[in-house]
């Protein structure tokens, strides 16, 4: 289908957003921050160095610039999840927890952004959590805190504080796109809108959710529920425990990628969306 960009594979689209949030999903787990390492320094080459080519041209470049824009949180310590891309767009992203419920958590980086001087913008998930973010034009990147509610007798806030660099238009919203089916009980946790770009682009959505049940079982809604929503299969494939689909209609390419959330209890599943748009072809009135 002209006007998209072409797939790259779809495990390396797994190692995107998607892959990000598989260590959301893992920090669902997670009760202490990594402890330190305690390895000896490398000892210092004995041949001279040789020169490395200049770094990237982002200013600032490196994991540290989140922790040095982001507002530390009352109490905790932010653990840093690494620098990545996301659509192409490099991404930082930190994670800690906390007792505070969401609420407070994004109404305290509500008033230290407001207090910087930034015009901020909320989302409600509709599940206890949300996001707010705001967009700074002087590093181009988007600088967001997203929070998701998560035990059951037992409850704790998971907070995901972020940085995207990417031209302003990119925006994060807590709910999903309405052409796209929704299994019982699915939780948003994030999702990132891209506006128009080069090349004809009109834009993409990337999704990622919770949801009970397999990858098996997900895939199978899917099949039967995207197809009526005008979408058809065009591919998918198993890949270490990981489902893989692929649907087009007119003007969109969908991708999902479907991973098992390794937990006790009730099974549960990573789910993450991919929808990629191009502008439909224009007649010819000749």
């Amino acid at each position: 289908m002209s006007g998209l960009s072409d797939h790259t594979g779809a495990l390396t689209r797994w190692l995107g957003l998607g892959g990000l949030l598989a260590l959301v999903a893992t920090a669902v787990a997670l009760k202490d921050p990594p402890a330190p390492s305690r390895e000896l320094p490398a000892k210092p080459p004995s041949q001279p160095e040789i020169a490395l080519p200049p770094a990237p041209p982002f200013p600032d470049a490196g994991v540290g610039r989140l922790m040095r824009i982001m507002p530390s949180f009352p109490g905790v310590t932010m653990v840093p999840m690494g620098r990545m891309m996301t659509n192409g767009s490099p991404m930082e992203m930190g994670y800690f927890e906390t007792d505070h419920p969401p609420g407070e958590v994004l109404e305290y980086y509500a008033r230290e952004f407001r207090l910087r001087g930034r015009n901020i913008v909320t989302q409600d998930d509709g599940s206890g959590g949300g996001s707010v973010n705001y967009y700074d034009d002087r590093i181009g990147a988007l600088v967001a805190v997203t929070t998701l509610r998560v035990g059951g007798a037992t409850t704790r806030t998971l907070v995901f504080p972020s940085l995207v660099e990417a031209p302003e238009g990119i925006h994060l919203q807590g709910t999903p796109p309405e052409s796209l089916p929704q299994p019982p009980g699915v939780v948003t946790v994030l999702r990132l809108d891209e506006g128009s770009g080069a090349g004809g682009s009109a834009g993409s959505t990337t999704l990622t959710q919770v949801a009970h049940g397999t990858p098996a079982m997900l895939a199978e809604f899917y099949r039967s529920q995207l197809p009526s929503r005008g979408y058809m299969p065009s591919g998918g494939h198993l890949a270490r425990g990981v489902e893989l689909l692929e649907f087009e209609r007119p003007g969109e390419r969908l991708s999902l990628t479907l991973s098992p959330i390794d937990k006790d209890g009730p099974p549960e599943s990573l789910i993450t969306f991919v929808l990629e748009r191009a502008p439909l072809p224009q007649e010819s009135n000749r």
